[in-house]
């Protein structure tokens, strides 16, 4: 059960996100202080620190909003369900917003450099890869070398999922995300067919 002090820091962190993603699209990412975020939203800059260490951070937040639930999801998956069909039925069954996911991947494509959304993906990236290798861990423990097989599955998977998300952002967000990233899960269940048919 949720208390009042997480339901006010829950609000609390919500409310600097819009702010700053209200703040960003009018007068542009690198034009905005971390002080102006916190006056906006009515808190202190330390208070923004305890919910961002950057004001990067604040782009890649659905992401972290995504990977509670997602762990949820993949554990409420029937037990004789395929690795893909249940990340593929997790995926689906998001409950959230996709206007904030929309939001926050467009400005990450038009608003950040290369270098900085890099350094962001790579830690949302092995975050979704730690819980898809602790999914495939608990869920073949008969199998030999589970460890190394869950790595790997956990760390291709979650590449799939993130570059399926920011492509999706990169094209501006035009086509529905769940075909993005079906297309992009699917790929890897087929063993990267496309490429194995060169000659």
């Amino acid at each position: 059960m949720t208390n009042s002090h997480d339901r006010r820091r829950t609000a609390t962190r919500e409310a600097l996100r819009e702010v700053a993603l209200a703040r960003f699209a009018t007068d542009g990412f690198t034009n905005v202080t971390v002080a102006q975020l916190a006056d906006d939203a009515g808190v202190t800059e330390r208070t923004f620190f305890r919910h961002f260490p950057t004001k990067e951070a604040v782009l890649f937040q659905d992401y972290e909003t995504q990977l509670e639930w997602f762990a949820d999801a993949l554990a409420r998956r029937p037990a004789d369900e395929s690795l893909f069909d249940a990340v593929l039925g997790s995926v689906v069954s998001f409950p959230h917003d996709l206007e904030i996911v929309r939001q926050a991947a467009i400005m990450r494509a038009t608003l950040l450099d290369g270098d900085r959304a890099a350094g962001h993906l790579r830690v949302v990236q092995a975050s979704f890869a730690a819980v898809l290798t602790d999914f495939v861990k608990r869920r073949y423990t008969d199998l030999p070398d589970v460890d190394l097989i869950a790595e790997v599955a956990g760390a291709v998977l979650a590449a799939a999922l993130v570059t399926a998300v920011e492509r999706w952002g990169r094209d501006g967000c035009s086509t529905d995300l769940r075909e993005v990233v079906a297309t992009s899960v699917g790929l890897v269940r087929s063993g990267l067919a496309p490429l194995s048919s060169e000659s």
